[in-house]
């Protein structure tokens, strides 16, 4: 697996996002297996996903299982920009790489909504696949008067 490579998949992940294609998007992730599963904290969510019902029910909403859920992809997304802090970087080892830093979504209003984000990638049957992703809204410090 190369960076560019990658940089390929976030771009990927990045269309699957404003095209609003759940299944496309879920086929970039490795959900693994009950013993060693993917590792999904989203952004606008407090519970953690494990499996691909999980990661659906965030991005697209309606399932019981997580009431909470109201579909990611329903807000309408129409650009979404990666600010990489230092990567893709190289994992120790060098069997995958990983990522972290910013990522701004835009909706149809242009109103931005910035969230910190952390990639691990690995390659399964040469197909680069996301094996941990979490996401969280940026803090901001206060501001004084």
């Amino acid at each position: 697996m190369t960076k560019a490579e990658v940089v390929v998949a976030q771009r990927a992940w990045a269309r699957c996002l404003i095209e609003r294609d759940v299944d496309g998007l879920l086929d970039l992730y490795d959900f693994g297996s009950p013993d060693e599963p993917l590792l999904f904290k989203p952004t606008l969510a407090d519970v953690i996903r494990l499996d691909r019902d999980g990661a659906r029910s965030y991005f697209v909403g309606g399932d019981p299982n997580y009431p909470h859920d109201h579909g990611f992809l329903n807000r309408g997304w129409k650009q979404v920009d990666f600010q990489s802090a230092a990567g893709p970087i190289l994992k120790a080892g060098g069997l995958g790489y990983k990522d972290m830093g910013h990522y701004t979504f835009i909706d149809s209003e242009g109103n931005a909504t910035r969230a910190d984000y952390t990639f691990a990638y690995h390659k399964l049957g040469g197909k680069v696949m996301i094996s941990l992703h979490h996401s969280s809204l940026t803090w901001l410090p206060p501001v004084k008067d």
